[in-house]
């Protein structure tokens, strides 16, 4: 089958729930979900696990956040499991041949919905059970795909052909004697047996679907075709091999473009629900998070984002009527976005929206960080765009910071003040101040189209504020909430969650079926998975939580054969526990602002590295790129970056997370680009202590014109690891990130620099 087709993509949906009717009964798990750690996919799950509740088709999700994690769940989910039907990753396993990965039945199905690209060709059009759900890239590979189908079909000749090799060359220099007025004709001849060739293989798909054609056995053949081979045989495999050898130029080419992205997997989903006429306003939201997810994180650039928000836009005037006489949009939907209030024409407080329930809007947002939930100074400082562009790790920087906040017109007294604190006055005219003022400091696009969502009376949260949040709680998540969750402030949270019972760890809901945390999550079509949160905040010191337990619920010990086991089990079950906190907060407003809080502390992180990165002059600027090294000298005392993981330097936050360490790559790349005029992509590295290992990642970045470059860093990664035969890891789902041993990394880097000249 290959792909479904994007205008088709209910079919997907169709055949899963097909097949889980014949399953193994009701109570059997038919369909395993693989997802991601992050916003997007998050999104995206919830979407399908709402479709699989309502359909009450037993599912279980398993967080993977590596091919590591995917083998090991082949062996736990996978292999002998005969009642297992359905398979669907989300937002991975979309670059690799999943048939290596996995020991399918032939019951088994695996759906890929995966942003990732350059997709595996060999997984998209070399096998009839993995199935990759198209967001219109693969139509365009119509050429690709012929050369992976016919580069599959001779590999069964390849060995036959090698036969004649030696006799071919031997012939070519007999060859080398004929007159040039013959070649003309032998290139007419090798074009005929070509066009041939092409006509033959088409006619043997019409005929059977199979490009495979009987060939006579090697001790069959005459043994003087070895020795003197015809010349129209002789000069067919000649083409043939021309033509092998073009397909594999053509594929090496696609994958050697670089990493780019595709539509966002959340948005797939909805697609998908909306052909299904289930599509809803808490689907769209869902949606709309996803697509931020990517804009924010530089994986589609301003004008693919413009397209899917223009889309976006009618499906929010469907599923949200604005109050008022026939209206669709108004002033006050500027106003209510900005304070977190509505007002009516004569200035009034109009609670009628907050209390009518959720509801979206689209609106600008500005490229300040978190706006609404910090202060107006520190939303500007700690904002990249705007730090960038000021320059605020110079003394003339922070002056000009200082300068843009008294051309707006703002007190320092309410500058300082958290921005739901201050006067009204003030906030009513900060759009269009900041609209008036930022293109005389050259930061002509503070705002960009967005959208937000109004909880009712508890607030709202624009897509980018949930994708902030989201991203922090996936770092950090669980240990921040165990901190700083408590109190009588969260009473809803505190109370969701059931008591615990038993070595399994079951927790039961009313309603609902027993749930076993174990690292992965059950559903069968009735209940809820939450309580993960509730339970952090309920232990405080996470001592509910399984950290020390392996599969089977047993508790991990040290072992005098691998006295690391406990550390690596810990760890394992550290992002897990993150993973299912921000799978909470998709339906937890208040877990939402934990997030954020926890998100302006990594902010805060990430922009003090920054400036002292800068300060230090820890870059050097190589020729096709710019590389920083960071092992914690010389940076300094940091800030306690989460509050709870006790963090002695910022740069250990760098150094276990991708993310991170990603987006103080963009930071530095901004900054390099403003004040250096140096337009090249970065390669970061980062020293994890713990690990005695460099985290090492690659960011290509924007062209000044606002076009996302491919990122090659991927395929140089790979190639200097070979050369140098380093002691490496590259096992995440991002292609330019990879881990490198400590001892390894300079001639890591020599090499790369070579390879990228």
């Amino acid at each position: 089958m290959g792909y479904v087709a994007f205008a088709q993509l209910d079919d997907v949906y169709k055949r899963l729930k097909a097949d889980a009717s014949q399953g193994g009964g009701s109570a059997a798990s038919t369909v395993l979900i693989f997802v991601s750690p992050d916003a997007d996919a998050l999104c995206a799950l919830k979407i399908l696990v709402t479709l699989l509740k309502s359909d009450c088709i037993a599912h279980k999700v398993v967080p993977v956040a590596g091919y590591t994690d995917l083998s090991g769940a082949n062996e736990d989910h996978v292999e002998d499991n005969e009642e297992l039907r359905s398979i669907v990753m989300l937002n991975c396993g979309g670059l690799v041949d999943l048939t290596e990965l996995f020991t399918l039945t032939n019951a088994m199905t695996v759906y890929v919905c995966d942003s990732h690209r350059p997709l595996n060709l060999r997984s998209l059009f070399g096998h009839d059970q993995i199935i990759f759900m198209d967001d219109g890239d693969v139509d365009d590979l119509n050429e690709l795909r012929q050369a992976v189908e016919e580069l599959e079909f001779e590999d069964s000749d390849d060995e036959d052909d090698d036969e004649f090799e030696e006799a071919d060359d031997a012939e070519d220099e007999n060859d080398g004697n004929d007159s040039s007025g013959d070649k003309p004709d032998g290139d007419e001849e090798t074009s005929d047996i070509e066009n041939d060739e092409d006509d033959m293989e088409d006619a043997d798909m019409e005929a059977g679907g199979s490009r495979k054609r009987k060939r006579k056995p090697p001790e069959s053949r005459n043994a003087g075709d070895l020795e003197n081979p015809p010349k129209k045989a002789r000069l067919a495999r000649r083409a043939k091999r021309k033509r092998r050898q073009r397909h594999q130029r053509l594929i090496a080419e696609y994958y050697s473009e670089g990493a780019y992205y595709g539509l966002s997997v959340a948005g797939m989903l909805y697609n998908l629900a909306t052909l299904l006429g289930r599509a809803s306003n808490d689907f769209l939201w869902l949606a709309l998070v996803g697509l931020s997810d990517q804009y924010l994180h530089d994986r589609v650039d301003h004008r693919q984002y413009s397209a899917q928000v223009s889309t976006y836009k009618g499906e929010v005037l469907r599923y949200n009527v604005t109050s008022g006489p026939g209206s669709q949009s108004t002033d006050m939907d500027d106003l209510e976005s900005l304070f977190g209030e509505s007002l009516d024409q004569q200035g009034r407080t109009d609670q009628s929206r907050h209390s009518a329930g959720p509801v979206i809007r689209c609106d600008d947002e500005f490229r300040l960080m978190l706006l609404r939930h910090w202060t107006m100074h520190e939303s500007l400082h700690y904002s990249v765009y705007v730090g960038t562009k000021l320059g605020i790790w110079k003394e003339r920087g922070r002056q000009r910071l200082t300068n843009f906040l008294v051309k707006m017109g703002l007190p320092h007294k309410e500058s300082q003040q958290r921005f739901t604190e201050m006067s009204l006055p003030f906030k009513r005219s900060i759009k269009e101040k900041l609209i008036a003022v930022s293109p005389r400091f050259n930061m002509t696009e503070i705002v960009f189209p967005s959208f937000y969502k109004s909880f009712g009376f508890r607030g709202l949260m624009s897509a980018p504020d949930v994708v902030y949040s989201l991203t922090s709680l996936l770092d950090g998540g669980a240990e921040w909430i165990a901190q700083h969750g408590t109190g009588s402030g969260y009473p809803e949270l505190m109370t969701t969650v059931g008591q615990l019972g038993g070595g399994s760890r079951q927790r039961k809901n009313e309603g609902a079926e027993a749930d076993v945390f174990s690292g992965s999550l059950a559903g069968v079509g009735v209940g809820t998975r939450t309580g993960m949160a509730a339970l952090a905040m309920r232990t405080g010191d996470m001592a509910g939580m399984p950290v020390d337990t392996d599969e089977e619920g047993s508790v991990v010990e040290e072992d005098a054969e691998d006295p690391g086991r406990k550390a690596r089990k810990e760890k394992e079950r550290a992002w897990v526990r993150n993973f299912y906190v921000a799978y909470d907060a998709l339906d937890g407003f208040d877990l939402l602002q934990h997030g954020i809080h926890l998100a302006m502390n990594f902010q805060r992180a990430l922009v003090q590295t920054g400036i002292a990165i800068i300060e230090k002059k820890l870059t050097q600027t190589l020729r096709n790129f710019q590389l920083t090294v960071l092992t914690g000298e010389g940076l300094g005392s940091g800030v306690d970056v989460t509050g709870a993981l006790n963090d002695d330097n910022n740069f250990t936050l760098f150094g276990r997370s991708p993310a991170h360490l990603g987006r103080l790559a963009k930071f530095l790349v901004e900054a390099f680009k403003e004040f250096k005029e140096k337009d090249l992509p970065l390669v970061i590295a980062a020293l994890n202590e713990s690990a005695d290992a460099f985290l090492i990642v690659g960011y290509a970045g924007m062209t000044r014109r606002g076009v996302i470059r491919r990122n090659t860093f991927g395929p140089a990664f790979q190639q200097a690891a070979e050369q140098t035969n380093a002691n490496v890891k590259h096992d995440g789902f991002e292609a330019s990130v990879m881990e490198v041993k400590r001892e390894d990394l300079g001639d890591f880097l020599e090499t790369l620099q070579n390879l990228m000249q």
